[in-house]
């Protein structure tokens, strides 16, 4: 198959689908930002993979020329763009007939959840989201989804919800998370890295999950997968 991974980052999904791909396919993996595909570019392929090749592309503008495609994948981009809609139009496009469109989107769904009350870690996923929204980013494009897939035209074959869980005892991921959006959290006026308090974060996330106990819903990410009919 000929797969376009739609705003690769740093080439994790694009390596796993040439995989999937195999050598007789090949990934196009398209990025606005040279530094993250100068990151994906330095990753060695794996032997039996698909080639991959990478290109700088804006999602808000016209496309290059690169072709129709037999998949089209994205995760966590349609809900960072001005009009997500105008863009999957466009993407669609590239689609052949019965060609697999598939996303992967995030949205503000009023969590964390857990048994008892998770006062830090909501005013995390607040400040996380609150950043998302004052850069731009649509927090409820993934409960819509399904219903911009099929604005565009595709035929939604599945449409799954996943939640993304902390276990009381594992190593959580939120306190890098915290330091790898702070700078953003800052220019914002979110938060401040005194309030942030990352030197500490971890230990009182850890304090408050045990207090709680059980499993602390974090997020939600809604993963929809549509064909382009034939027409």
């Amino acid at each position: 198959m000929r797969v376009l991974d739609v705003g690769c980052g740093n080439g994790d999904l694009s390596r796993f689908l040439a995989g999937l791909a195999g050598p007789d396919g090949e990934v196009v993996a398209i990025d606005r930002s040279e530094e993250a595909l100068a990151m994906a570019r330095v990753v060695e392929s794996v032997q039996g993979a698909a080639p991959i090749r990478y290109c700088r592309a804006e999602l808000t503008d016209a496309l290059p020329d690169i072709g129709q495609f037999d998949a089209i994948v994205g995760r966590r981009v349609l809900m960072y763009l001005p009009d997500a809609a105008a863009a999957l139009g466009r993407l669609a496009a590239l689609a052949k007939p019965g060609a697999i469109v598939a996303f992967q989107e995030h949205a503000r769904a009023g969590l964390p959840s857990a048994s008892g009350e998770p006062a830090l870690h909501r005013q995390l996923y607040g400040w996380m989201w609150d950043t998302v929204a004052a850069e731009g980013g649509d927090v409820t494009l993934g409960l819509r989804l399904v219903e911009l897939m099929c604005a565009t035209g595709l035929h939604v074959e599945a449409a799954h919800c996943e939640a993304v869980l902390l276990q009381t005892g594992e190593p959580s991921f939120l306190p890098s998370l915290a330091q790898a959006m702070l700078p953003r959290m800052i220019e914002r006026g979110i938060t401040t890295a005194e309030e942030a308090g990352l030197d500490t974060l971890d230990d009182r996330l850890e304090e408050e999950h045990r207090a709680v106990g059980g499993t602390i819903v974090w997020d939600l990410a809604f993963l929809v997968s549509a064909r382009r009919l034939a027409r």
